[in-house]
């Protein structure tokens, strides 16, 4: 099968190979159960103190991810084949505060149309399976604007009391959604790809679905 990547994913994921260490002003200070706790000198002389799975601290300081002119910290906390975690300090006033999220975890991230953060994760079959999610800032709070899931199809039936789940490993169900009131979420679009998507117009398909509307917000 030919590996297949929809534009947001291969975008996190070109991010993802430009990891490097945090130059000098770095050091572990301490272990968790599942990894190390990293003292991170900042260029403005302030300490900051995270939790990563990973032996070196991994820090990128020349992205402005709340676009206020400002480069901000992007703290990798776990790092894995193909997905890394991230937690964000924000620019302010002279110092980098942690920035709190109403969001799923951020894998991945990339940035878009000068205002929104996508984070998309490869959850398997090449890229095929994933959870994206766009988000945007509200003063230093992220904030989920819509989804977009690649699973799977899987069917439940009942008869009496037996319930059957049948996962089909050839068909894939991608389902867009956006954030409504009071934490809600209504489908904006959704469709089953059966066999699976060979044909990048089906990527270009979701991609679009999935941003559709957001350049007039």
């Amino acid at each position: 099968m030919k590996r297949k990547f929809t534009a947001g994913l291969l975008a996190a994921l070109m991010a993802l190979m430009s990891l490097l260490p945090a130059a000098g002003g770095a050091e572990i200070v301490g272990r968790t159960a599942d990894g190390y706790i990293h003292r991170y000198v900042a260029d403005n002389g302030q300490e900051i103190f995270f939790a990563s799975g990973t032996e070196e601290a991994l820090v990128e300081t020349g992205t402005d991810v709340n676009f206020d002119g400002h480069p901000d910290l992007a703290v990798v906390t776990i790092l894995g084949a193909s997905n890394a975690w991230y937690e964000f300090y924000l620019w302010e006033d002279g110092r980098y505060v942690y920035a709190e999220r109403e969001t799923d975890d951020i894998i991945n991230y990339s940035l878009m149309d000068g205002k929104y953060l996508v984070s998309w994760s490869n959850d398997g079959n090449a890229g095929m399976l994933f959870h994206a999610q766009i988000c945007r800032w509200d003063g230093n709070v992220l904030k989920t604007v819509r989804t977009m899931t690649s699973e799977e199809e899987t069917v439940t039936l009942w008869e009496g009391d037996t319930m059957t789940t049948t996962v089909h490993l050839d068909r894939l169900h991608v389902t867009v959604r956006e954030a409504a009131a009071e934490g809600e979420q209504v489908i904006l679009w959704e469709k089953t790809y059966a066999p699976l998507p060979e044909d990048p117009a089906a990527f270009d398909e979701m991609d679009a679905h999935f941003k559709e509307g957001l350049a007039d917000n």
